[in-house]
């Protein structure tokens, strides 16, 4: 999650470097012109957000009346978004490249300039606003209330993935959705919660304007099919990304491709250590289970949400999409003369990983349209490592390789 600095000169450094960088396309002239407006103006009554992944990755400055959003990738502009309150209507200024991602975050007029939005950040499309949340919780006494049929619309993972709606189970998964501030619409806990966590939770939902209700054991049961029964669930708004939205930042980019990944437990740990080691984005190729399957979700803790991932509907039209990119694209692999694993230059600007599943690897059509590859070593009698460790190895070596390189 971004955080909040009073370093306006580590800002105003990072703001002159996205300024020199930028292409000064017409479409972004007026937040180039923000940009050099900010830059010559006294910083006493801005509030500065920062996000570090790796390095300084992204900022966002306001005043109240106007926002001014930089980043070098799509990540870190989604957890910057996400450090605007609820019903504050200003003026929004980006990089044009992000202006899908600002619309699904911000509303606004349908017709606006590619890098300005004057709006608000959505809430709960469904809330009925003349409702307080602040007044405290609300008890749900029946199987057939609405809010129980809402959760229990959601077990279906086609409903999840048709309406861009997940549900996160447990209190660890419930409580870093409220904390990184995800869209999330509506808590619901058991009688038998903890005091101070349900302490915690009124007020993290209280302060966001987020509706919670609490229910019975029994009931909870009904909405779920998890079992032990989870004693908090909470609906999540994180949009089903496809293949045709993907972007590609100007500056460097990092992905992670999955190709034929079938376990949703060996996905979610993916997930998991992909977020933790500070990849822009994952790409699911067609052939892998949806990151939506809720022990995907589980076991990425608190991945999805924050990660973005994005599912391919034409792997082949993908990776020639990263190719004209200049993308160096490594596939994993045994069976290609393939480099040492530790000799793997990551100077690449703009670089993809491919991993297959431990069973049958990536498959050679993609293999095909690698740049390079890569095999990790294994002593005789092991062909082969579980997906996530695979994925954790090279991840990690490019970490290390970065950071040596900083």
């Amino acid at each position: 999650m971004a955080k909040k600095t009073e370093d306006f000169e580590k800002v105003k450094s990072f703001l002159e470097n996205v300024e020199k960088s930028t292409e000064a396309a017409a479409e972004n002239a007026v937040y180039l012109e923000k940009i050099e407006s900010l830059l010559n103006t006294k910083e006493e009554n801005n509030t500065c957000y920062i996000c570090t992944i790796h390095t300084v990755s992204g900022v966002l400055v306001t005043d109240g009346s106007e926002c001014l959003i930089a980043a070098n990738s799509e990540r870190a502009l989604r957890e910057l978004i996400r450090c605007v309150p609820n019903h504050k209507e200003m003026h929004f200024y980006f990089d044009c490249i992000y202006n899908s991602v600002m619309k699904e975050y911000i509303t606004g007029p349908d017709e606006e300039e590619p890098c300005h939005i004057k709006g608000q950040r959505k809430a709960d499309p469904a809330r009925d606003f003349s409702i307080d949340f602040r007044k405290g919780e609300r008890i749900i006494a029946n199987k057939k209330d609405d809010i129980v049929a809402e959760f229990k619309k959601y077990i279906a993972l086609k409903a999840r993935i048709e309406t861009g709606h997940v549900v996160m189970e447990g209190m660890l998964m419930v409580k870093r959705s409220l904390k990184d501030c995800l869209p999330v619409e509506k808590v619901v806990y058991t009688d038998n919660i903890d005091a101070k966590d349900r302490e915690e939770i009124a007020e993290l939902c209280e302060k966001n304007g987020i509706a919670y209700y609490r229910v019975s054991s029994g009931i909870m049961s009904s909405m779920t099919t998890t079992n032990p029964v989870p004693e908090i669930l909470c609906i999540t708004r994180i949009k089903n990304l496809e293949q045709n939205e993907l972007i590609i930042s100007r500056k460097k980019n990092f992905f992670l491709i999955l190709d034929g990944i079938a376990n949703p437990d060996n996905l979610g740990m993916v997930l998991r250590t992909a977020d933790a080691s500070g990849v822009d984005a994952v790409i699911l190729l067609s052939p892998s289970t949806h990151h939506f399957n809720k022990n995907a979700i589980r076991g990425g803790r608190g991945a999805v949400g924050r990660l973005p991932i994005y599912f391919c509907s034409d792997d082949f039209e993908l990776m020639d999409l990263l190719r004209e990119h200049g993308f160096k694209i490594w596939g994993t692999s045994a069976r290609f003369e393939s480099e040492n694993f530790y000799d793997m230059d990551f100077s690449s600007d703009n670089l993809a990983v491919v991993v297959g599943n431990e069973s049958n690897g990536v498959r050679k059509e993609i293999l095909d349209k690698c740049t390079d590859y890569v095999k990790i070593p294994m002593v005789e009698g092991q062909s082969s490592l579980n997906i996530a460790v695979a994925a954790a190895l090279v991840l990690y070596e490019y970490d290390r390789t970065f950071y040596t390189s900083l």
